[in-house]
């Protein structure tokens, strides 16, 4: 199956205001997604719950990048919408966006 991973401008500028090799390594991380086929080797995913229960985070050292998987004719889809500190990122994910979708 072909993986596509798709990126919002907020983890792309959050990304990028790292310094060179931590940049480097959330981008290949988030880069991994594509090739996880679900079994081997699974990068440092985690299927969140409860309310945050059909998104997934992914970790890199102290930064979690939350998305989310479809697939649409024989092609996934890795959505990431937000990245943020670990100690922030689920608090402020569930303020944004969930009670944005809920409006």
């Amino acid at each position: 199956m072909r993986s596509k991973i798709v990126w919002t401008n907020q983890v792309k500028n959050f990304v990028d205001s790292h310094a060179p090799e931590p940049r480097r390594a959330l981008w290949r991380e988030i880069k991994a997604l594509a090739q996880w086929n679900g079994r081997e080797n699974p990068p440092l995913i985690k299927h969140l719950e409860d309310e945050l229960s059909g998104y997934s985070r992914l970790a890199s050292g102290r930064v979690r990048v939350i998305f989310f998987e479809t697939t649409t004719d024989g092609q996934r889809t890795i959505e990431c919408i937000y990245a943020a500190p670990r100690n922030t990122v689920y608090e402020v994910f569930r303020l944004l966006f969930l009670d944005e979708l809920a409006s």
